[in-house]
């Protein structure tokens, strides 16, 4: 079985990436004995006899269990679907026209860029969150980044360049790709210089920094805002990238993204919510958006802490230690890694060191 795979040490367990699908696996004892030996290319006969002696468990089950992890290795082995991005688009795609529904042109700190949007639908997915950093100046350094659609397909291109195309329903996907770019022209980065993004809202206040990661809905952005009055600062909402050599957190001064079940909590600190307009993103998704003071943007912030939380009406205030196998593994879950092993390795090494 050939396998490709970084492993980790983390307390009693071994987390375990596979290569081929971009997948974790969590691996206690027994288990790890059993992968150990198949990774050795043992036969699960030859690995079933050494696994009853060592647990004092019958030869039939001590097969059953070697069978039940050899066909588990084998689900987590297979090869994940290719990214949705384009390879060799056709050659009009290049020099494809539309109609143009809006142009706004963004500082990002050395350089501005000009967005040329093909509708208003796809205008919501990037404008509002960026629409402080909207300038009038010049710069000669100008990239042009436009976001239309062509064939059924929603299209995001740079200087005339396709950097990639989804399905429309698929906006988290190309928000995530045009915040890539952003963030690489606002600090002069390329994509390789990241370890990771996470699904977070980052706060500091200056020598400590903490990231809130949870799933959509669960408090991140709400509990963010609410440090900010306390004398944090958010360094992003949503979206946290992360340096590959300083395990760093640069900022990205999207606006912050406050639902209407948290309007009523956050207006009494932030008034000029209640005149922000409401954006529908989908039916069940109606949000305002707060913009972040941004002059923070020339500083990259260590990270010190990861909190992952979950909004529960019912409890007043519940902090809880979580194992660092089980924290590592919420982590992948809410952070997009470029599947490399050199990539997984740093990640897994840095990251148990916090």
């Amino acid at each position: 079985m050939n396998i490709k795979f970084v492993k980790k040490k983390i307390g009693n367990s071994y987390l375990i990436w596979f290569q081929n699908s971009n997948l974790y696996f969590s691996l206690e004892e027994p288990a790890w004995f059993v992968f150990s030996k198949i990774m050795k290319r043992s036969k699960s006969e030859t690995i079933a006899k050494d696994f009853s002696a060592r647990y004092g468990l019958s030869y039939d089950e001590s097969l059953k269990f070697t069978v039940e992890v050899r066909q588990k290795i084998i689900e987590m082995n297979k090869l994940d679907e290719p990214v949705k991005n384009i390879e060799k688009p056709e050659e009009e795609i290049y020099f494809h026209d539309y109609p143009v529904y809006s142009t706004h042109c963004y500082d990002m700190k050395n350089k501005v860029i000009e967005f040329s949007f093909e509708t208003q639908w796809l205008e919501n997915y990037i404008h509002p969150l960026i629409k402080h950093l909207e300038t009038n100046k010049e710069f000669t350094g100008k990239s042009c980044f436009e976001l239309f659609t062509y064939n059924k397909k929603v299209y995001f291109r740079i200087d005339k360049k396709i950097i990639g195309s989804w399905d429309k329903d698929e906006s988290h996907l190309t928000k995530g790709r045009i915040f890539i770019e952003l963030v690489n022209v606002l600090h002069n980065k390329s994509e390789a210089d990241w370890l990771m993004t996470v699904h977070a809202s980052a706060i500091s206040n200056g020598h400590k920094t903490i990231l809130f990661s949870a799933a959509p809905g669960s408090g991140k952005s709400t509990i963010a805002a609410l440090m900010q009055t306390r004398g944090f600062k958010i360094i992003s909402d949503d979206f946290v990238p992360i340096e590959r050599s300083t395990l760093k957190a640069f900022p990205f001064p999207i606006a912050v993204s406050v639902k209407e079940g948290s309007l009523d909590l956050l207006k009494p600190h932030y008034p000029e919510l209640e005149n922000n307009p409401i954006i529908i993103l989908n039916p069940e998704k109606r949000i305002k958006y707060l913009p972040i003071n941004n002059r923070i943007m020339k500083m990259a912030f260590p990270v010190n802490e990861f909190i992952f939380i979950k909004y529960d009406s019912s409890v007043d205030f519940e902090l809880e230690k979580i194992e660092p196998a089980n924290a590592v593994k919420t982590l992948f879950e809410e952070a997009w890694i470029p599947p490399q092993p050199d990539n997984v390795a740093i990640f897994l090494d840095k990251i148990t060191g916090i």
